[in-house]
């Protein structure tokens, strides 16, 4: 049976990110059935151990998937600026990909220009 600290490992053992089941976060929590209360006391866990998670709102049903991220990370700190709209996280955004994006057409002519030769 999974619990907390094993969770958290999981996540950061995972480069700070863990898709897992609403079953298992309430395996961890030791309670039988998934409700609005016990949905409640898994959010309030996860963050206090500094975890967030996808989606905002937990599901209901043990089945369905749930995105663990460890906030304070590059990743967590990129689904924190996805999750919350705003211009100044719109820039952040655009910044953190169009830095990073590779340049395809240079990468192309590069690549002809060398076969040409």
């Amino acid at each position: 049976m999974p619990d907390w600290n094993s969770i958290k490992q999981e996540v950061e053992n995972n480069g700070n990110i863990l898709t897992v089941t609403m079953e298992k976060l309430r395996e961890a929590h030791g309670a039988a059935r998934l409700g609005i209360n016990i949905q409640a006391q898994i959010k309030n866990t996860l963050a206090g151990m500094g975890l967030g998670h996808v989606p905002q709102e937990l599901p209901s049903y043990q089945h369905e998937p749930v995105r663990l991220y460890k906030r304070g990370t590059p990743v967590g700190d990129i689904i924190e600026m996805v999750l919350t709209p705003g211009q100044q996280n719109d820039a952040k955004l655009s910044q953190q990909f169009s830095q990073n994006a590779p340049d395809y057409a240079a990468i192309i002519a590069k690549i002809r220009e060398l076969v040409a030769e």
